[in-house]
């Protein structure tokens, strides 16, 4: 949370904010007589039925998330951030109908929680991992201790930006290189 509130700190700056903006601009382009993605599956291998599925779902989801109108704003977000999460809803009665809608999720106020169990072996006395239960948490103060709402792996859907420090345990975002040259900047 403290990374992705720093990103935005930087996206705010002029100089940063319009390196954004080129970016985005030259990553998103709107054309009235072209849609801005477009699936292509003529590599794949597989039967026409299945690929012509597969353009229906992937129109679906970019109808869900009214990419049209807004996949300027949610490129924008994704590439500040370096992440970006949604919400998936599904109706639980009947979920051969599938995600019902998509709702934006901030960066800053999710993350993904792994719980361990573990039991000892009596023979070695090793620890032997018994359970792994994974799901995220949102909550709407981040950092405060106070209770989230719990949800399931299955539920959200996670994108990063690829880019992790040398640790390979966090996720960095593209504007990571320009901390350091603002905050000389600013000095």
């Amino acid at each position: 949370a403290d990374l992705i509130r720093r990103y935005r700190e930087v996206a705010m700056q002029p100089e940063c904010d319009m390196a954004v903006e080129d970016v985005v601009n030259e990553a998103i382009v709107s054309d009235d007589n072209d849609p801005t993605v477009r699936l292509n599956l003529d590599q794949l291998n597989t039967n026409d039925s299945i690929k012509e599925k597969i353009h229906k779902e992937f129109d679906n989801v970019l109808r869900l998330l009214q990419f049209n109108e807004k996949g300027h704003d949610i490129f924008r977000r994704w590439y500040v951030d370096g992440r970006i999460y949604h919400h998936l809803v599904a109706d639980e009665s009947n979920l051969n109908a599938g995600i019902q809608e998509i709702r934006y999720v901030d960066s800053a106020k999710i993350r993904k929680v792994k719980q361990v169990k573990h039991k000892k072996d009596p023979v070695t006395g090793a620890k032997i991992v018994e359970k792994v239960d994974e799901f995220y948490i949102y909550q709407e103060k981040p950092g405060h201790h106070s209770s989230g709402v719990k949800l399931s792996t299955d539920s959200v859907s996670y994108v990063t930006s690829g880019i992790l420090d040398e640790t390979r345990r966090k996720v960095l975002g593209y504007l990571h290189k320009a901390l350091k040259p603002l905050n000389q900047l600013r000095m």
